[in-house]
């Protein structure tokens, strides 16, 4: 519990004065508190935000520069011939295919780049199934970044 505001001496005696000479203006249920101001409180230091982890470059033979993020989502890419893509048990084509994933169907990034064939692969998570990925071939990307927000 606080403790009652303490007033200097000089400010007592002239509030109960100004009491006294208007006497007719204060009724019984007329009350006068004065209360302190609550002490200003510290505003927290900012902090720096959060930025995401970034895939270091590495370069496959044959394959395109990597573009995905580790520990963000991409998406399969929309190409002109509709094409679906793999996600299989390893990286690597050679490792069997344990789900397949349609154009604009989003994922998210858990690992990579791994080289394996012409291929840069990424681990992903797509609806709990965690499997390998290739990121593109020839030219053509099959996955990219997909900004949510």
């Amino acid at each position: 519990m606080k403790s009652p505001l303490k007033f200097p001496l000089w400010l007592s005696l002239f509030i109960a004065l100004a009491a006294c000479g208007r006497a007719s203006d204060i009724t019984p249920t007329t009350v006068l508190r004065l209360t302190a101001e609550p002490a200003p409180t510290a505003s927290p230091a900012p902090t720096a935000a959060a930025w995401p982890t970034l895939t270091p470059h590495i370069y496959c033979a044959g394959a395109l520069e990597s573009i995905l993020v580790v520990g963000e989502r991409g998406r399969v890419t929309l190409t002109e011939d509709g094409r679906w893509l793999n996600l299989r048990a390893g990286p690597g084509a050679d490792n069997d295919v344990i789900a397949q994933l349609a154009p604009l169907e989003d994922f998210l990034v858990l690992g990579g780049v791994v080289c394996a064939g012409p291929y840069a692969w990424y681990q992903i998570d797509y609806l709990g199934t965690v499997g390998w990925i290739a990121e593109g071939f020839e030219g053509q990307y099959f996955a990219e970044p997909w900004l949510t927000g």
